[in-house]
């Protein structure tokens, strides 16, 4: 007699041969650079435009979004050089070049963004 145990990997052998396994893939959370807990956004660098490349950095979470800001900046390349939030699903939460364009620091329009979201 053939024994068979519990696992979850896609495929699983069973008494009647090779079948798929019915669960789901489960999302995994991302973990933040900074404190190893499930994070909040993605930093990344971007062109001054909301449809410019962007590239991603790494997971942070909510506590560490100023520190991440602070060491991304000066090192982009060419025109990529715009530090970007993006929510877990990659879409932009915040670009620092509206609030270049307001006259604030990267921080203050980060800042800036919280306050107005809390608002709402």
């Amino acid at each position: 007699m053939k024994s068979v145990r519990n696992t979850l990997f896609s495929n699983s052998e069973t008494f009647g041969g090779l079948v798929q396994n019915s669960l789901h893939d489960i999302p995994e959370i991302p973990i933040c650079s900074f404190s190893g807990k499930p994070a909040d956004y993605y930093i990344g660098l971007s062109g001054p435009g909301h449809y410019d490349e962007i590239r991603l950095l790494g997971p942070i979470c909510s506590k560490f979004v100023e520190t991440a800001i602070v060491n991304v900046l000066g090192q982009g390349v060419d025109n990529i050089q715009w530090p970007v939030i993006l929510d877990l699903k990659k879409n932009i939460y915040y670009h620092s070049h509206d609030a270049h364009l307001k006259g604030l620091s990267p921080i203050m329009g980060w800042k800036n963004r919280i306050i107005s979201k809390t608002k709402e």
